[in-house]
Formats: structure tokens, C-alpha cells, sequence
């Protein structure tokens, strides 16, 4: 059994805000999307405030949050990619970001922005599914853009807008130039940019950390054997500014909203040919 799914082709429990970013259009997309920020926060548009937000946050898992730079955790103000390490884990890599945004701990508006592309490939944000990982679908802020170049619009404003939470996107390709303009945008606004990349990873980005995830078979239930367990995701840490690479293998348990690690990490040294030598036939082991 494999980590869930949180999209659903066609299907959607948060109305989308459409854009074609056009020049006209462009701060008529933006002030809808204010709104609809100000609506969650049950404020009116002139008196959103910035969220207040903790400037790192933390798996929860000791060996990995040890491997970002002063056992500090994910940086808040920057930007954490995330890829599929096939074509079939992409849903994976984006359960292992929702399950980073719980790990967030606030409650406020999250924009998810996606290009036609990205929704052709994936469909739309499936609320059971996403609700079933721990995390709110009443807080999305679901923002469909017309043209492909325009979802990194989005994502720039929604993150420099300092009235989001946390901001949710997918970018197939994506230059090191945008990159560099989102990971700065991402600092400005304090809010972190949680990014679903293509399959594999572009050896040039601006982002803090990378991750590469696989579905794992996940643990058996307690009630039934035959039902899903608790979903499974095999990590691998490629990239993280300031901290070590490594690769692991960790459980997500729903009911706390904690990761677990399931095995034990895979970065280890090689064992030594010598301190593995059998002994000599007729020799005493001493």
C-alpha cells in the first residue's frame, strides 16, 4: 500500500480564482485574490494583516532536522522543492508537501497555484484527500492561471502579499532566474513557497532545500488488514543550504500529525571489508 493521492481530476471543494495575467488584468487577478485571502481571515480587504509566523519550523524528526543548518529546521522565508523520483510518485511528493504544511501548524489562507498543465497533469486539489493527510481544505486559496508563465506571477504575489500562510505550487520547468525571484519574494513576505517540480530535479535552483520522494509500502492497519495504513514516503534530501544530504524513510501519522521514521537512514559509510572477515576455520573467536 502506498501514500494517498491528494488530487482528484475534475474535482475541487474550493472554487477557483482564474487568471490570464494579462497587462490589464493583472491587479484585477491580484485584488480577487486579496479578497478571497481577506474572506478566510474574516477581514475586510483593507484591514488584512500580515500572518504572524515562526521563522523556521521543524519535521519533528531529530536526524533530519539535524541535517538543516543549525538543527533549526526548514528556513520559513524560503522555498522547498519537491520532486517524484518516477512519473508515479509525483502524487507522493505532493502528500509529503501537504504533510510539511501541517507540520507548519497555522491555520490560515494557503494559495495553491497551478497552470493549465498542471492540472491537466494532476487535476484539482481533492479535499477529502488533503483533509485526510490533517490538513484544512477550508483554507485554500485555489488560483488556476490560463497561461503556463503566469502560475510563477501567482505564486510571487501570493507570497509577497505577507496574507498567506504558506503557498503551494507545481513548476515543470522552471529557470534559475525565476527561482531566484520566488526564493526572494519568499523572504520579503516570510512565507514559504512549498514547490512540486517535474520528475527528477534541475541541477540549478534557489531553493533552500530539495527533496526527492518515492511511495513506500506503508505500515499494515490495526483494524484491518486489508485496508491502508499509515502512508510511507522514502526521502531523499539532495539539497539543503547550510546541511548534508541524506536518505530516509518515514511514516506519517495522521492522528498526532508527526512524521515517524520508519527505517534507519541509508547515508552511513560502508562497512569495513576487514571488520566483517570471517575468522579462520579452527580458530577460536576472542
Amino acid at each position: 500500500m502506498t501514500s494517498d493521492c491528494s488530487l482528484d481530476p475534475g474535482r475541487a471543494d474550493v472554487r477557483p480564482i482564474r487568471s490570464d495575467a494579462s497587462a490589464a488584468s493583472k491587479n484585477t487577478g491580484l485584488a480577487v485574490l486579496r479578497r478571497h485571502i481577506a474572506a478566510l481571515e474574516r477581514r475586510s480587504p483593507g484591514q488584512a494583516a500580515p500572518v504572524d509566523l515562526p521563522r523556521s519550523w521543524r519535521t519533528g524528526i531529530e536526524m533530519l532536522d539535524g541535517a538543516e543548518p543549525a538543527a533549526s529546521g526548514l528556513i520559513l522565508g524560503g522555498v522547498h522543492e519537491a520532486a517524484g523520483a518516477s512519473p508515479v510518485d509525483r502524487p507522493a511528493a505532493l502528500a509529503f508537501l501537504a504533510a510539511l504544511l501541517v507540520r507548519l501548524g497555522r491555520h490560515g489562507p494557503v494559495a495553491v497555484c497551478q497552470g493549465p498543465g498542471s492540472v491537466a497533469r494532476l487535476g484539482r486539489i481533492y479535499g477529502p484527500g488533503w483533509r485526510d493527510l490533517g490538513a484544512d481544505p477550508a483554507d485554500l486559496v485555489i488560483v488556476e492561471t490560463r497561461r503556463e508563465r503566469d502560475v510563477l506571477w501567482a505564486m510571487e504575489e501570493s507570497l509577497r502579499s505577507g496574507a498567506t500562510a504558506a503557498v503551494l505550487g507545481e513548476a515543470e520547468q522552471l529557470a534559475f532566474v525565476a527561482s531566484r525571484r520566488l526564493a526572494l519574494a519568499a523572504r520579503e513576505g516570510a512565507t514559504p513557497l512549498l514547490l512540486l517540480r517535474g520528475d527528477g530535479l534541475a541541477p540549478a535552483s534557489a531553493a533552500f532545500s530539495r527533496w526527492r520522494v518515492a511511495a513506500w509500502p506503508g505500515s499494515a492497519s490495526p483494524f484491518d488488514e486489508a485496508a491502508p495504513g499509515l502512508p510511507r514516503w522514502r526521502l531523499e534530501l539532495t539539497r539543503c543550504r547550510g546541511g548534508r544530504p541524506m536518505t530516509c524513510i518515514v511514516e506519517w501519522n495522521r492522528e498526532t500529525g508527526s512524521f515517524d521514521m520508519a527505517a534507519a537512514l541509508a547515508d552511513r559509510p560502508a562497512a569495513s571489508r576487514t571488520a566483517t572477515r570471517r575468522p579462520a576455520l579452527g580458530r577460536a573467536v576472542g
